[in-house]
């Protein structure tokens, strides 16, 4: 399993740090070295393959589902809670074209929190042919930033890499009305490998 080379600016400082408490006989070197290896998992990246049939979006996000609930303009919402034990990269659920990515400012309430919904984040608008699929990833108490590896228009495939937000985070998806969610409250999910949702009508 590979580790992103976005852990370079935590994980070395720590490994230093560990180093040298190691030279100098002190048990705290075993604490460093935990607490490094950990912020080291953290930035994992396996690599995913699905064989979910065309027609089926992924999750974008490892993680738990917290909610499957009817946004007002009628699509299905879906809100997928990391915690810092999670595999953090995002995927895209679906294949088409990235039409909007924006940054935008808020708090950093706890992630599992409805006033996740006012931190800061980064929204993604992919367009398919069953309608747009809109992506939310969500910086958190802990997660202080969202890293997106791709600008738009890009052509995207699923379960391609997105972006990583580092430590414990949300994640949302938005349904195109051709869709309903194959999942409920509870579910635990993985990027890139678990249906989230079936294509019910064709367009």
């Amino acid at each position: 399993m590979s580790i992103r080379s976005d852990s370079l600016p935590f994980v070395l400082p720590l490994a230093v740090v560990t180093v040298l408490l190691a030279t100098t006989g002190s048990y705290l070197a075993f604490v460093a070295g935990f607490v490094t290896l950990g912020v080291a998992a953290f930035f994992r990246d396996p690599e995913r393959i699905s064989n979910a049939p065309d027609g089926v979006l992924l999750s974008p996000a490892d993680g738990r589902v917290l909610a499957v609930q009817e946004s007002d303009d009628g699509h299905t919402r879906i809100t997928i809670f990391l915690s810092v034990f999670n595999v953090h990269v995002a995927r895209s659920p679906a294949a088409g074209t990235l039409t909007r990515s924006a940054a935008k400012g808020g708090g950093f309430a706890a992630a599992f929190s409805d006033k996740a919904d006012n931190n800061a984040r980064v929204e993604m608008t992919i367009r398919t042919p069953a309608g747009p699929v809109d992506v939310t990833l969500f910086a958190g108490l802990v997660a202080r930033r969202v890293l997106p590896w791709v600008s738009a228009p890009t052509e995207l495939r699923r379960g391609q890499r997105i972006a990583i937000i580092r430590f414990g985070s949300r994640a949302r998806v938005v349904l195109p009305a051709a869709y309903v969610a194959s999942l409920r409250e509870g579910d635990s999910v993985r990027a890139g490998v678990t249906p989230i949702a079936r294509r019910t009508v064709e367009q």
